[in-house]
């Protein structure tokens, strides 16, 4: 919704609030409450999978869901307006092994906990351990993703296990992640119509499927268990609003019980009906996130994608109208913020070292332009970076969708967020250069203007089905396939994964490296995207998702298909192909080095890698490598090295024949990537040492290579320019005494904007100390709350391993 005259008068009062003390005590409670992981849904995932043995998948599924729904235990806690948690605690997790099989190491260890991240953990006792148990035995060897192991051990034998051990591809098809669940539902059909609707919508097609004799009775159950998961849905709804009436009832204070009521009374209302309010709108959303992650707790994460678009409605008709005071709304959409940023999940091992934290990534892209062609920043815009720069937390990621007609108030407010919050939040995304990727590749325009952002910064369409991710292939390590390179075919682990292009020693011109690099990269590759298609035609055989299929893409229910089973003209499949940065700085010195000047041969500076430069003349090559050019200089030769490796990359993506889907496109994001790729990937020329964290972002410099201040980076950046890739992370570390003044913020908006209009696409600023995060490394007590930009998203300092908390201090520190 295109906005032309803004409140100003609005703004300025949004900018005069405070957190409440409703929201301060659940920030309280959040911030002491233990990490608790909650077994129920399994118990109830069991039953009902017993209980409907021989029944289609699809309708299975749908129970399976729907009994959670009606038995899983809920709670209203105190400081609750909204009803809808995914679990009953402050901070909880469920767990998802009927959907991914016995993927959690700990769970037949004699332990009281479960690891959730790499140094974080969550209390589980006897009786839920045993249930968890229970599930493993009932699903463990029957999900999609380990049929999905088995076909490729068919075809490939032990390869693709290799390949994953050598961090050559990610991720583990354990990871759990299917087309569609970490993408946007449809918000603004679901707020506008209400469930009741999809329920007659999915009627109308099961009568038309009786009347006209059809014959596909997939469609038929598809239809069905989208009336069961809505029907289950708005059940759960009602239980909220029992519960609200018993507590009420029990209430002795009367604020707290006229609130209880309002709760009760808004759950018998919505999501079943459309919403008619601010509140309402929040609530409807709330229930059937909760719901979301509970059909599938991991990856399946409460996404916002442009809430200041469909949320404004409702907000600005209420506030003008004086139907809620701007406190009350702003404390209503604050703790749906927290709630959603704090939820947690279980995941696999690898997703621990891709991701290091285990908060939800949800996200929620503000501005941006509208259907009209003009930019759609509005009021709510500028509350939600309020309310984000007042909960100071790790989650959501926020972006702000910048094009040329981007106000300097949005803008100005964004920066001024950056720096309550210090770690990157919000980030800025290109809007033209995105919309234009789109359209370029075919996309109408009323489509493309509404990409979302899925997880960090990759983007996705409400209305198609995003697969990234969803076959076992989503980043692609091309330090690691140098890495190949260099050892004739072997990965880190010793096994062979490439070919075997001879021994480096041997090359006697530095295009003989550069093409062993490049057949290396072909070869596995194409073989990743072979895995991926059988993938694609094993995993619906086994999993269906009625309730995310029905609420996220309107083309599942005009079909009668779940999102498990792609559809040629909906289906997206994407890849992240990464560290071409590592790969250029690496390159470059090898030319420089060996090729022409002469000062190494090959055999020697290859005898300092193998031994990561230890030994009699390890520490002096390698200082010899880390003289060399380095990207992020506005050195053009390795600048253009990485715009090379860029255009190759992407070349060979595009090359594959992914028919009859359309072809992979490229978004090279940054979760924690780094250190994930980084473990596969031995000593580099460029002067990393073996198995330590790649580059930061995926056209980020590497840690303290930039030594010519941020304006060279940008320079750089955009003389590689990835144009290829509809997103790239740009990461820079500026020191908090450059927005000090009104003066130095303006300064950073001036520099902001001046990147996006020489073509830039994404941009995020760690506004932090290198003492101030040397101290918290030393005293992680005394700074629990610090957050930092990792890749693509934010997360608290000390919860982060070693490792990364080095890779950002040493990150360079600019001044403007």
């Amino acid at each position: 919704m295109a906005q032309t005259k803004i409140d100003e008068e609005l703004l300025r009062r949004i900018d005069a609030l405070e957190l409440d003390e409703r929201i301060l005590a659940w920030r309280k409670a959040m911030r002491a409450a233990p990490w608790k992981l909650f077994a129920d849904r399994e118990r109830y995932t069991v039953a009902s999978w017993r209980a409907t043995e021989g029944e289609d998948i699809q309708i299975r599924r749908a129970k399976l869901v729907a009994n959670i729904l009606d038995n899983i235990d809920i709670a209203i806690l105190d400081f609750d307006a909204l009803a809808g948690r995914s679990t009953p605690g402050v901070i909880g997790a469920c767990t998802a092994i009927d959907v991914c099989g016995d993927y959690i190491p700990d769970l037949w260890k004699d332990t009281s906990e479960v690891n959730l991240t790499l140094n974080a953990s969550a209390a589980l006792d006897e009786e839920s351990l045993e249930i968890l148990r229970e599930s493993a035995r009932v699903f463990g060897g029957k999900t999609a993703p380990e049929m999905a192991d088995k076909a490729w051990a068919e075809v490939l034998g032990t390869w693709p296990k290799d390949a994953t051990d050598a961090k050559v591809k990610d991720p583990t098809l354990d990871a759990g992640i299917f087309g569609q669940v970490t993408s946007v539902p449809m918000w603004g059909k679901l707020l506008s119509k209400g469930l009741r609707s999809y329920i007659g919508e999915a009627q109308g097609h099961i009568d038309a499927f009786i009347q006209n004799r059809e014959t596909d009775i997939d469609r038929l159950y598809f239809w069905k268990s989208a009336v069961i998961v809505c029907e289950a849905i708005i059940k759960h709804a009602r239980r909220y609003a029992a519960l609200a009436g018993e507590l009420a009832a029990a209430e002795t204070d009367p604020a707290r019980r006229t609130q209880l009521l309002e709760i009760a009374e808004t759950c018998m209302r919505v999501p079943e009906h459309p919403a008619r309010s601010f509140h309402e709108a929040l609530q409807s959303m709330a229930i059937v996130s909760a719901c979301k992650v509970l059909e599938h707790p991991m990856h399946n994460n409460p996404h916002w994608g442009r809430g200041d678009q469909y949320l404004y409605p409702y907000f600005i008709r209420d506030i003008t109208g004086g139907r809620v005071s701007l406190e009350k709304a702003s404390s209503l959409l604050a703790e749906l913020i927290g709630r959603w940023g704090t939820q947690i999940f279980v995941t696999n091992e690898t997703q621990r070292e891709s991701h290091q934290i285990n908060f939800a990534i949800n996200n929620v892209l503000l501005g941006g332009l509208g259907q009209d062609g003009e930019d759609a920043s509005n009021e709510l815009s500028y509350l939600f970076l309020h309310m984000v720069g007042l909960l100071q937390l790790s989650s959501p990621t926020v972006g702000v969708r910048w094009n040329r007609k981007t106000p300097d108030w949005l803008m100005r407010k964004a920066i001024k967020t950056n720096l309550a919050t210090k770690g990157g939040i919000p980030l800025f995304q290109n809007d033209e250069n995105m919309i234009r990727h789109y359209t370029d590749d075919g996309i109408p325009y009323e489509e493309a203007v509404e990409w979302c952002g899925l997880g960090c910064v990759y983007p996705c369409l409400p209305s198609r089905a995003e697969h990234y991710g969803a076959e076992g292939i989503a980043g692609f390590n091309l330090a690691a396939v140098l890495h190949l390179a260099l050892h004739n075919g072997r990965g880190v682990t010793g096994k062979l994964i490439g070919l075997e292009t001879g021994d480096p020693a041997d090359f006697e011109s530095f295009d003989a490296l550069y093409d062993a690099f490049k057949q290396q990269h072909r070869y596995v590759l194409y073989r990743a995207f072979w895995l991926a298609a059988i993938a694609r035609n094993v995993q619906h055989k086994y999993m269906r998702l009625p309730l995310i299929s029905t609420i996220g893409l309107q083309a599942s229910m005009d079909l009668g298909q779940d999102v498990l089973i792609p559809h040629p003209d909906y289906a997206m499949f994407g890849i992240s192909d990464r560290a071409i940065i590592d790969v250029a700085d690496a390159l470059i010195a090898v030319k420089k080095l060996v090729f022409d000047d002469g000062k190494l041969t090959m055999a020697a500076l290859m005898a300092a890698l193998n031994a990561n430069f230890d030994g009699p003349r390890g520490e002096e090559i390698r200082r010899m490598c880390l003289k060399q050019p380095k990207f992020g200089n506005d050195i053009d030769e390795v600048d253009l090295l990485a715009k090379d490796i860029s255009e190759f990359s992407a070349g060979v993506i595009k090359s594959y024949d992914n028919a009859p889907f359309r072809p992979y496109m490229i978004a090279r994001e940054g979760l924690a990537w780094h250190y994930y790729g980084g473990l596969g990937v031995g000593a580099l020329p460029n002067g990393r040492k073996a198995l330590e964290p790649l580059d930061d972002g995926s056209i980020s410099p590497m840690r303290g290579a930039d030594t010519n201040g941020p304006t060279a980076v940008i320079r750089s950046v955009l003389k590689a320019g990835f144009e290829d890739s509809y997103a790239h992370v740009l990461n820079q570390k500026f020191t908090s005494s450059i927005l000090k003044s009104p003066e130095s913020l303006d300064k950073l908006v001036t520099y902001t904007n001046a990147f996006f209009k020489n073509g830039g696409t994404h941009i995020q600023y760690n506004i932090a100390d290198k003492e101030e995060l040397l101290e918290a490394k030393r005293k992680p007590e005394e700074h629990r709350d610090l957050i930092v930009r990792i890749g693509g998203f934010s997360a608290y300092f000390v919860q982060l391993s070693p490792e990364i908390q080095d890779d950002v201090i040493n990150r360079s520190e600019h001044l403007l």
